[in-house]
């Protein structure tokens, strides 16, 4: 199936359109009674989503105590014969981005009911199966946020050769992904710095979740995006071409990531 290419000016004007999405989406579950499940990559992909997000909620506050928060993934450090977590007040711990993310959120609704911390979830690495389970067992991941890598299209820290039906697990992560990642952890100072294993949900876990948005901003993301309008299924050779495979799934950009990409594309603008 085509996924369709939303386009915003800037990356605030992205921010404002997907926040306006994660409203109602929290919104509908808050009048339904039910929680609801919101699937988030860490990094600089959803910076303006969560500032846009925040800025709505205070204007217009509302509980968030039925909002859970799932992180796609984080670093595993060796740890004897297994792995754990790195600790929360690392610079590149997924776990303290979230963290930051929970608090922006909860103080914009304060003094209203915001996103309590065990409603932050992220994949233990000691029982990465344990994830799938607990979400699905949640209901499902109702909103999916997903960013897409620069250099090889990977998604979570799934690489290039990923399965649509890998489950949350232990990966050796690409050096493309490990290279993609001093930009988003800047506090990095050379590749030799960079974990080289991870903890991530999979592309059958994303492709269970209800609805997601693939999230793009900046020139530095423009072949990503023209690699994922060039496909039309699933290419292993580029992860983030599972969007293909989704019934719910959308693909949004500014126009620094859309360009070179819209010519003969569906694009919603």
């Amino acid at each position: 199936m085509t996924v369709q290419l939303s386009v915003r000016q800037t990356p605030a004007d992205l921010g404002d359109a997907l926040a306006e999405i994660a409203i109602d989406h929290i919104v509908d579950a808050r009048s339904a009674g039910r929680r609801i499940l919101i699937g988030i990559p860490a990094g600089r992909t959803l910076v303006p989503v969560v500032d846009a997000l925040a800025a709505r909620l205070a204007a217009r506050p509302m509980d968030l105590d039925h909002v859970v928060l799932v992180l796609m993934d984080d670093y595993a450090i060796p740890d004897g014969a297994g792995f754990r977590l790195p600790d929360a007040a690392a610079h590149y711990s997924c776990r303290h981005f979230g963290e930051v993310v929970r608090a922006q959120l909860s103080d914009a609704v304060a003094p209203l009911a915001g996103i309590a911390q065990a409603h932050l979830w992220s994949p233990d690495p000691s029982d990465p199966a344990a994830y799938d389970r607990d979400i699905a067992a949640a209901g499902g991941i109702d909103l999916f946020f997903v960013a897409v890598g620069v250099s090889d299209g990977h998604v979570a820290f799934n690489p290039p050769g990923t399965a649509l039906a890998s489950r949350t697990r232990i990966i050796d992560l690409a050096d493309s992904t490990r290279t993609d990642n001093l930009g988003t952890f800047p506090e990095f100072t050379s590749l030799d710095d960079v974990p080289r294993h991870g903890v991530s949900v999979g592309i059958g876990t994303m492709l269970d979740a209800k609805t997601v948005v693939l999230v793009a901003h900046g020139a530095a993301k423009s072949t990503a995006v023209q690699r994922v309008l060039e496909a039309d299924r699933f290419d292993p050779a580029w992860p983030a071409t599972f969007v293909h495979e989704h019934p719910a799934a959308s693909l949004w950009a500014d126009d620094a990531a859309a360009e070179s990409s819209t010519a003969g594309q569906a694009v919603d603008a």
